[in-house]
C-alpha cells in the first residue's frame, strides 16, 4: 500500500503507463503453388504493447501558434463544448495540459502483411535451347497494411514506407 495522499505532487505520484517491450510475437506464413504460379504472405504482430505517440502530443498541443494541428482539436474545451478528453486552447499552456501524460500513451499492438510475393516461372523447354536452367518473374510487397488501434502513422516506426518491386530471378 502506497503513501497517502499529501496534496502535494511529487515521485509518489508516479504511476505505470505501460510498457514498451510487447508481451508476445506472432506470426503466419502462407505460400501457394499452382502450376507455374506462386503466391506467398508473410503476417506479423505484436500484442500486450504501449507507445507514446510524439505525432499526436505535438499536433494536439495548441499553446502556441503558428503550427498545423490534427482535426482532433476541432473538439477541443470550449464553454459551449466542454470536453473532457481535449483541454482548450490558450497561449503558453498555462495548465500545463500538453505536459507528458497517458493522454499520449496509446496501445501500439499490430498485425502487418509485411511480405506478399506473386511469381510466375518460364517453362524450362524454351529456356534449356539457350542455356538457361530455370527463369521466375515476380512481383512483391512490403508493408502493404497494418491493423492496429494506434491512431499515429505506424505503430513501429512512422517512416516505416510501402514498397514495391518487382524482378527475375535466372539460372544458368
Amino acid at each position: 500500500m502506497g503513501p497517502e495522499p499529501d496534496g502535494k505532487i511529487d515521485d509518489f505520484d508516479r504511476t505505470y503507463l505501460g510498457k514498451t517491450i510487447p508481451g508476445f510475437y506472432y506470426g503466419l506464413n502462407l505460400n501457394f503453388d499452382y502450376n507455374n504460379w506462386d503466391l506467398s504472405f508473410n503476417f506479423r504482430g505484436v500484442g500486450d504493447v504501449q507507445k507514446i505517440n510524439d505525432i499526436r502530443q505535438a499536433r494536439e498541443a495548441m499553446g502556441a501558434g503558428g503550427a498545423n494541428f490534427l482535426s482532433t482539436v476541432l473538439d477541443r474545451w470550449t464553454p459551449q463544448n466542454p470536453s473532457t478528453t481535449m483541454p482548450r486552447a490558450i497561449a503558453n499552456d498555462p495548465s500545463g495540459n500538453n505536459r507528458m501524460s497517458d493522454r499520449w500513451v496509446e496501445d501500439a499492438g499490430f498485425f502487418r502483411l509485411q511480405n506478399m510475393q506473386l511469381g510466375y516461372t518460364l517453362s524450362p523447354d524454351l529456356l534449356n535451347k539457350v542455356g538457361i536452367n530455370s527463369t521466375r518473374l515476380y512481383l512483391s510487397g512490403s508493408n502493404l497494411f497494418v491493423i492496429t488501434p494506434y491512431s499515429g502513422l505506424d505503430p513501429e516506426n512512422d517512416t516505416t514506407p510501402v514498397i514495391f518491386s518487382a524482378g527475375i530471378n535466372i539460372n544458368f
